[in-house]
């Protein structure tokens, strides 16, 4: 708290004066982006596009570049949302992109007037709320926002809701003042789109789902050196994973020769395995330096457990990372901590198979203070049952010599683990569910059912682990692997470190020394997909050339069905 204080009153102190990098950032970036301004008698700039400024430099830097492509494609005047009117750095980096921009502020006095009364309609909301899943339900304006209630208040610290609190008003609060200001916003200006690195949490979440239904489209720009772009045109888009293969995508991948993509998704699960991918649960997960299990009858023997038996390994969750608003389908459980519960009590009453629970490799990342999964386990005797934290000495590349079946919700161990041969049991929609590769029960009854049944599953069939192994290749390296050229490129060591003024010094030195035919090739290839209607998952033609011919989606929905 002390940091995020005294940070907070530097980046303040700061902004006064423009540092060296900021300075050297605004020229360049106004010289680069002044060639697209409309000569006089050009097209009129009567729309706009709406433009996320995060308070994270990497993804500002990312959105706002990313928006001016979008401005320079259709022709739009950019509005930049702002959270404070004291930012005067960030709007003198934001101005540099176009010389009409507008800015809106949250901290507005416009906006300010109405605190009273969103709180309240919060309080008027919350006093109808009885139970935890009361919250999951709550809808309005004809909207489901629940999902996005109970998620924001567990990035609070939970694992779980228990009661509805003083918490969950706050977090009601805030989302009536973003309702506010999003209705406000449609209805002084003509908005085209809106740009915005996530369409999850409070801000995107709220504003995607309201300018969805007012029929403005939400161009979902993912991650930062990287393109990954989704559109979304209806709210029946909402819960679509920007990552995940559309359906015709991936029916062109599946009736390619075997020789085309199977070679690059095995080379790449190569890599991955072996900690070649920079990625930070890759690293956590395939440590090197930890032990490394190929024979089953090892593993038992560390733990305890009867080599006779099948193994299930149980892939559990960062528990406070967005359970409900990632997907469409309702999660069949309350959440993952309530998921992992009520797996651990139908394990202890099955005794046919080993169970081993393993600890997210990231847990550290997303902190709870309601849960100790260690005391909990303390209190479970059955031989059959192990936990791994995430510091235990086991690297993950063991699980495909260890495992007979993979459970999980959501996580990345299914789909590849799919890969060779294991199955999967998911208790949620996934990135990879709906591609014939997975069991997907509907209900937590027929989850329990499933459970209760492992020891009588067979390995995939060649079929199921070629999907799986299309799908795992589209969503990890494959969308991935095209640069943004507008952003430096950094770690996640980097990231959790990065200022304003490295990132800002960092990218005016990469665009100086940037390849001016590259960042104009760029442009066109990007604007070509946002003006294209039939497109609305962008992938690098380029790169991937056997994907010129995926049939194009007449309709959102008829890509993703």
């Amino acid at each position: 708290m002390l940091k995020r204080i005294l940070r907070r009153i530097r980046n303040y102190l700061g902004s006064f004066v423009p540092s060296e990098g900021e300075q050297r950032f605004v020229e360049v970036n106004r010289a680069f982006w002044k060639r697209f301004r409309p000569s006089a008698g050009g097209r009129e700039n009567d729309r706009y596009v709406l433009i996320e400024a995060s308070e994270n430099p990497i993804i500002n830097l990312c959105n706002a570049s990313f928006g001016a492509i979008v401005c320079q494609a259709r022709h739009l005047r950019p509005i930049y949302l702002l959270n404070g009117l004291r930012d005067r750095s960030t709007r003198r980096v934001l101005a540099s992109y176009h010389p009409d921009a507008c800015f809106i502020y949250t901290t507005s006095p416009r906006y300010l007037l109405a605190w009273l009364w969103t709180l309240f309609l919060a309080w008027r909301a919350w006093t109808r709320l009885r139970t935890p899943r009361d919250i999951l339900e709550f809808r309005i304006d004809g909207i489901k926002f629940g999902d996005i209630i109970y998620d924001n208040t567990l990035v609070r610290g939970y694992a779980t809701l228990r009661k509805v609190d003083s918490d969950v008003l706050s977090v009601l609060h805030h989302f009536f003042r973003h309702r506010h200001i999003i209705n406000d916003i449609v209805r002084r200006y003509r908005l085209d789109s809106f740009v915005v690195a996530h369409t999850i949490g409070m801000f995107g979440g709220t504003f995607s789902r309201y300018l969805l239904k007012s029929g403005i489209e939400v161009i979902n720009r993912v991650g930062s050196h990287e393109i990954l772009v989704q559109k979304y045109r209806s709210s029946a888009d909402v819960g679509f994973y920007p990552a995940k293969p559309e359906r015709h995508h991936f029916e062109r991948m599946m009736s390619l020769p075997d020789d085309v993509v199977l070679p690059m998704a095995n080379a790449y699960l190569d890599e991955r395995h072996n900690q070649r991918v920079s990625h930070i649960a890759v690293e956590l997960a395939f440590n090197r330096n930890k032990r490394f299990f190929e024979r089953r009858e090892d593993f038992c023997q560390s733990t305890g457990l009867d080599p006779n038996k099948k193994t299930a390994f149980v892939m559990l969750h960062a528990f406070n990372d967005h359970p409900h608003s990632h997907f469409a389908r309702p999660l069949a459980f309350q959440d993952y901590f309530d998921w992992f519960e009520r797996t651990l009590q139908i394990a202890q009453t099955v005794d046919s198979v080993n169970w081993v629970f393993k600890e997210h490799p990231a847990a550290s990342l997303y902190p709870v203070k309601d849960v100790d999964l260690h005391a909990m386990f303390a209190k479970v005797s059955k031989p059959n049952i192990v936990f791994l934290d995430a510091d235990a000495d086991f690297n993950a590349l063991s699980i495909r010599f260890l495992a007979d079946v993979i459970v999980t919700c959501l996580g990345t161990a299914g789909m590849e683990y799919a890969c060779v041969g294991i199955p999967c049991l998911l208790a949620g929609e996934s990135p990879y569910s709906g591609f014939g590769f997975t069991l997907e029960p509907e209900t937590a009854d027929e989850y329990e059912a499933c459970l209760r049944k492992l020891d009588r599953l067979d390995r995939l069939t060649e079929d199921q682990i070629k999907a799986a192994k299309i799908v795992m290749y589209f969503e990890l390296p494959m969308v991935h692997s095209t640069s943004y050229l507008f952003c430096p490129r950094y770690d996640y060591r980097q990231i959790v470190q990065i200022t304003p003024p490295k990132v800002l010094a960092d990218a005016a030195e990469m665009m100086q020394c940037a390849d001016d035919g590259a960042l104009m090739h760029q442009i066109d290839v990007l604007s070509g997909f946002l003006n294209d209607p039939d497109r609305t998952q962008f992938i690098d033609f380029e790169r991937y050339p056997f994907m010129r011919d995926t049939a194009p989606a007449r309709s959102v929905q008829a890509g993703r069905s």
